[in-house]
This record gives structure tokens, sequence and C-alpha cells, in this order.
């Protein structure tokens, strides 16, 4: 064992950041844990995603920085699993998997057997453009799955919104896309309606996905629904397939838990009105069922993100956006208070 980790700790965790950058620090790291059998506690892979927002906080204080994304807490990461797990698609592909708080309670649900052979006969994929979070989320799954098979594991370091990189045939999707506004389109890019109508990543992501996907499960800013430059995603979605969009108010609880990429702030105000789409390529009936916009506590959280829980708040009739309706509905200002549902 490398004497440097024999008693590594926080305080060398970052002290090696200030020193010698993020990136570096979980290069030692991922290598390390790779190449030895006998971990420090430290070194429990259980830790690493949050490991990984702390050092992305540190960073980004010393870079003077802000980062446009929100980490999938646990909860919400089962509920989009268990969705995805009944949706059709032999592929399974994790859109922006950070270190993969998404990917790894999907392989954790559909159990370890099932896990092994998806890795083994290559059929998952990891996209992400943050090449040291997805070496992260690849290191853990080395470890919790095997070291032998992880070379099948097809990690993709890319800008997903390359036209020239493509989603696997029969692919399903799991995916929490970026927050953030982008000034320009990139020659690169296909140079999409929705791109231009939107100038979001997280709207682009969906358009792709959606274009390219057999179903999907992602969970974005809940903005897409009537804003009125969102028309062009929403009426492609509507025109693609079908599903169904969950919606959550930002007050007194929100879904992020106040919990953003690159910052340790807990305010709960630090947060957005959150929407859990599922997506379904389909020839026949063509929609979206879509809740009223879901407001709770966050104690009320064990009870409210259960799947059946969710699903009995949808709506049984399928919304259409086209020339004539382009909103997703009037439900907007329309509000479940979850603690009045007995």
């Amino acid at each position: 064992m490398s004497k440097k980790f024999q008693n590594y700790d926080f305080t060398s965790y970052t002290n090696d950041i200030y020193c010698f950058g993020l990136k570096q620090t979980w290069d030692y790291i991922c290598s390390f844990v790779l190449e030895n059998d006998s971990l420090p506690l430290f070194f429990d892979y259980r830790q690493f995603g949050e490991l990984y927002e702390i050092g992305l906080a540190l960073e980004d204080k010393i870079l003077k920085r802000k980062s446009g994304q929100y980490y999938t807490p646990g909860d919400v990461a089962e509920v989009m699993s268990r969705w995805l797990i009944d949706l059709p698609g032999d592929i399974v592909c994790d859109v922006a998997c950070g270190t993969g708080n998404l990917i790894l309670k999907y392989l954790e649900l559909i159990g370890e057997k099932e896990a092994h052979t998806l890795i083994k006969k290559g059929g998952l994929y990891l996209y992400d453009f943050d090449e040291t979070a997805l070496k992260i989320c690849k290191t853990i799954i080395a470890l919790k799955y095997g070291k032998d098979i992880v070379s099948k594991v097809n990690d993709v370091y890319c800008d997903f919104l390359d036209s020239s990189l493509v989603l696997p045939k029969n692919c399903k999707v799991i995916s929490n896309p970026p927050y953030a506004h982008f000034e320009k389109i990139l020659s690169n890019w296909d140079n999409t309606d929705v791109q231009k109508d939107t100038m979001e990543y997280y709207a682009a992501f969906m358009e792709k996905i959606f274009n390219e996907a057999k179903s999907a499960v992602i969970i974005t800013p809940f903005s897409f629904i009537g804003s009125i430059k969102f028309y062009s995603l929403r009426k492609e979605m509507c025109v693609l397939g079908s599903g169904s969009i969950v919606s959550f108010d930002n007050v007194p609880g929100n879904i992020f838990l106040g919990r953003k990429k690159g910052t340790s702030n807990t305010n709960t105000s630090n947060s957005v009105r959150a929407a859990i789409t599922t997506f379904e390529r389909c020839k026949g009936v063509k929609g979206f069922r879509v809740s009223p916009l879901i407001r709770f506590k966050n104690e009320q959280r064990d009870k409210l993100l259960k799947n059946d829980v969710l699903e009995n708040l949808l709506p049984s009739n399928f919304q259409i956006v086209d020339d004539t309706t382009k909103h997703l509905g009037r439900l907007i200002k329309i509000f479940v208070k979850f603690m009045m549902l007995g």
C-alpha cells in the first residue's frame, strides 16, 4: 500500500486538491483503489460521489466559477430507476452520468446477476463532459461489480450535443442533464429549432435523447412545460412519443435538497422547480400525462417519493401540443399540497 494513502483522510484530500487540483487528485485515488484490494476506510466507494461534490466546491472557490448541475438524491434516483426498469430498450445509457448516482441505483435495483450480464455484453453506456466524474463512475462500477468486466463498460467522454455522437440503437436513457444557458450554438451541433429557441443545455439534451432513444427517464427544470421558448421542444416530444411528467415545486421542500454541484450551500431556496419526464417512442397514442405541481415538505419525502404514489397523481388524459395548443395543459398554477392528501 502506498505510504501516501496509509493514513489518508479528509484533510489530506483537501490539501491535495489545493496542491495538485481536483483532476490529478482523483487520478491518484482511482489508480490506487483499482490497484489495491485492501483499502483504508476513507476509500469507501459509497462516499466517492459526496467527496467529489466537496472537491468541486473547493475547486470552484479556487477558480471563482459556478457550476450548473444539481446532483440527483438517492430517493429520486430510485424513483427514476424503477420507471426505467419498466421501459423498453436492451442497452442502458446514462447521459451526463457524473459520478453515477443514477446508473448505480439502476444497477442495484436490477440485481447483481442482471447487472453483470448487462455489463459483460457491452450494454452499458456512460456519457459525460466531465472526464474526472466519468472516471470516478467507472471506478465505482469496477469496485462494485468486478475489475475483470469493467473494460466492457462504454464510457464516452464527449460533448453530448456533437452531431457525430449517436446513441446506440434500441437503447433506453436515464439522465440528469446540465442546467445551464449557452451563448451560441457550436458548429458541431445540429443547430435545431429547440437549440435556437431555448439556448438551454437541458432542453437540447432532451431533444437529442427523444430523437435517438427508444425510451427515457429524465429529471430537469420544470420550465419546459409552459414557457413559450420551449414550445418547439414540447411539440417535438408529442410528435415522437408519449409518457408522463411529474412536477415538483421548490418550496417548502425541494427535490434536490438545495444541493448543487460545486457548492456546499444547503439553503433550500438554492433549487429549481423540477420535473421527472418518462418517454417512450410509439406509433399509436401520443402525448403526455402531466401532474399538477406538487408542493411538499422535506419531511414528507419518504411518503411522496414512491412510484405508485406519484403515478396516482397523474391524470388519465394525454395532453398533446400542436399549433393550436402550445402548452402541456393549464396545470402550471395548480398545486397538489401533498400534506393534505392524507
